[in-house]
């Protein structure tokens, strides 16, 4: 039997006569946690939701377990595809308490045997204390966790997630994510969460797909997404980007302002111009470096400094440095550049 725990194959989702979607090919490994990511109204929650069973797809296949779920024509019932749901709402039933809320769907199981599913997931979860309480009784941290719960306790072949972190404050969000992936991983369940914050995705992942132009224009682990982004849209939404001048010297040479690097150039000639990928953690702060730039801006992070930093050339690139590496506006550093992944662009 195939490890694949969901496969999508060329779906296209319309909405009100709008292309949603268009050609998205997905494959999820079974117990991995996969991140879909994008902009605002990339079509995120329309994938999931088909995923689920709610929408229809327009053509392709949804496959859960290598059985066809939707195929454009027929489409198995959302009761029947085994999948779990959390949307913004949480849609808790604000009559039943904690742990009737969690039990609902496990009418098929004894009382016993619901309670003790029930405990095993409040133990887990730290809601132990509140599973007499009613939802308005509750915070909105509590109330999160109890339909993660919920939706868990019939042990799902796939939890779909739609921003599950989104209201919470960072403390709340941080202790909920750790339990959250913790329980996902112990009970083996496939996950997919919509996220709009790198930070989640790069905690809570083994893999991020990148929606963009209507389809899924990447897919890898969030290691790769940040340190080899497959386009610039990628490369921003990641993390901070500069972009340096360089030119193609050969077939695998190119030559910049802080000096020459390895680097397949495959499809560009020689003497062309591009633009070489640069993070603030390829820039190292080095006083004994060849290179040095000028401090143009700085803020203080705590732990480091993010200083932007003016070439020679008057190009400017971003720097991380150790917070005892205080240094003024329009002091002149040495810097090098380190890069285990030389990403190029067309410029």
């Amino acid at each position: 039997m195939s490890d694949t725990k969901l496969k999508l194959e060329k779906v296209n989702i319309t909405l009100d006569s709008k292309v949603v979607l268009n050609n998205v090919n997905l494959e999820v490994i079974d117990g991995d946690i996969v991140s879909l990511m994008g902009s605002s109204a990339s079509g995120k929650t329309s994938l999931i939701r088909s995923i689920a069973g709610f929408h229809n797809i327009t053509a392709g296949y949804i496959y859960i377990d290598e059985k066809i779920v939707d195929d454009s024509k027929k489409r198995e019932d959302v009761s029947k595809r085994n999948v779990g749901v959390i949307f913004q709402d949480l849609a808790l039933f604000p009559h039943l308490t904690v742990r009737e809320n969690i039990c609902f769907g496990l009418n098929t199981l004894s009382k016993k045997q619901q309670f003790d599913r029930a405990e095993k997931l409040e133990e887990i979860l730290n809601i132990v204390d509140i599973k007499h309480r009613y939802p308005d009784q509750i915070s909105g941290g509590q109330q999160q966790r109890v339909a993660i719960a919920r939706a868990i306790a019939p042990g799902p072949k796939l939890l779909l997630l739609d921003e599950p972190f989104s209201a919470l404050d960072y403390e709340l969000k941080d202790g909920l994510m750790n339990d959250i992936k913790k329980l996902i991983k112990s009970e083996k369940i496939t996950a997919i969460l919509i996220t709009h914050s790198t930070e989640e995705a790069f905690k809570m992942s083994d893999k991020i797909a990148f929606i963009s132009e209507n389809t899924i224009i990447q897919y890898a682990d969030p290691y790769d997404l940040y340190h080899k982004p497959v386009s610039k849209e990628i490369a921003n939404f990641f993390g901070i980007s500069s972009y340096i001048k360089a030119t193609v010297k050969d077939s695998s040479h190119l030559s910049s302002v802080l000096g020459d690097f390895v680097a397949s150039t495959e499809g560009y000639n020689k003497g062309d111009e591009v633009r070489m990928l640069v993070r603030p953690d390829d820039i190292i702060h080095d006083d004994h470096a060849i290179a040095s730039a000028k401090v143009i801006e700085k803020t203080f992070r705590g732990s480091d400094f993010l200083y932007r930093l003016e070439l020679k050339d008057k190009q400017t690139v971003y720097c991380y440095a150790p917070s005892h590496h205080n240094h003024s506006l329009n002091e002149v550093i040495g810097v090098k550049l380190d890069l285990d992944h030389l990403i190029v662009f067309e410029d």
